[in-house]
């Protein structure tokens, strides 16, 4: 298929895992039985793996194991039908978010660009990451899209501002609030005022580090920006039971908008998902009396 790099390279340290092991073992790749799979899989789970952990695992020798057919390498592929083990986990446990309240903590917490004075590279940094953090919390962006993104896919329309993403398996176009398409504008103008040349295919969120300075952000360096917002705001690691990470802030958008008001398939479309299922882990939210189906079955009880 048309994978992405960041796929082709998980796909592939994750195989490599497993070729490692089966020489640990000295097994030949090509003589690997089914009953080789389970005890890597067992292998797995004494590791501690999680399931999804163990999934893509699965997955990634299922398709090493398809090529190999392919090329006639092997008489069979040994790793279909094994499945990872099933996780029992309470399904909305998987969704840590940001409350109302901490989000606008956050959003506070950067500097105002007023208060910026003679510092091109400050205003650049402000908006910068004003627009960024936005996009993930606001408009449920992931960070993969915002490592992709260039200026050009910004695009207007009778005073609406669109930005095109290039997501997991597709390509999909958000309406940007107005707020954050104001932030946008300013955003580029600062660059254009910083001696950044622009251009279609500039990255939309760049390094400002000496070293990078105005290349393509990487995801780790907006992990880090947004850790760096949690940690600055004392959200890091302020609950044992809650993981934030730079993922709960797109979980952030879709439960503020669920509790907002909008409908689970307004919400689907909304975060890109293609799978309703996927979208319906949010209803964890929807635990007050009033939005609990429940309580809307009229009888006397």
């Amino acid at each position: 298929g048309h994978a992405s790099n960041d796929t082709v390279k998980t796909y592939r340290n994750r195989v490599h895992q497993f070729l490692s092991w089966c020489r640990a073992r000295e097994l030949y790749p090509a003589l690997v039985t089914k009953d080789d799979i389970k005890e890597y899989r067992k292998h797995l789970v004494d590791g501690e793996k999680t399931s999804p952990t163990i999934r893509l695992s699965l997955l990634a020798i299922k398709h090493f194991y398809t090529a190999c057919l392919a090329q006639k390498l092997v008489k069979d592929n040994p790793a279909t039908g094994v499945k990872a083990p099933r996780e029992k986990r309470e399904v909305g446990s998987t969704i840590n978010y940001l409350s109302l309240e901490e989000l606008q903590q956050i959003f506070d917490s950067v500097a105002p660009t007023y208060k910026i004075r003679g510092d091109k590279t400050a205003k650049v940094q402000v908006l910068r990451d004003r627009l960024l953090l936005g996009c993930m919390a606001l408009q449920g962006c992931r960070s993969i899209e915002m490592h992709r993104a260039n200026l050009g896919d910004i695009s207007s329309t009778y005073g609406q501002h669109y930005l095109k993403l290039d997501g997991k398996n597709s390509i999909r176009t958000v309406i940007l609030r107005p707020d954050l398409a104001k932030e946008a504008i300013e955003y580029r103008q600062a660059r254009a005022k910083s001696g950044e040349k622009l251009n279609a295919v500039s990255p939309l969120f760049i390094s400002l580090s000496n070293r990078r300075y105005g290349q393509r952000l990487s995801r780790s360096g907006i992990g880090h920006i947004v850790d760096s917002y949690l940690e600055k705001c004392g959200l890091k690691h302020s609950d044992l039971e809650r993981n934030l990470s730079p993922h709960s802030l797109r979980h952030t958008a879709g439960t503020l908008a669920l509790r907002s008001g909008s409908s689970l398939r307004e919400v689907q479309d909304f975060l890109g998902h293609s799978d309703p299922k996927t979208t319906a882990v949010y209803t964890h939210v929807l635990s007050d009396l009033e939005n609990n189906p429940a309580s809307k079955i009229e009888i006397d009880f």
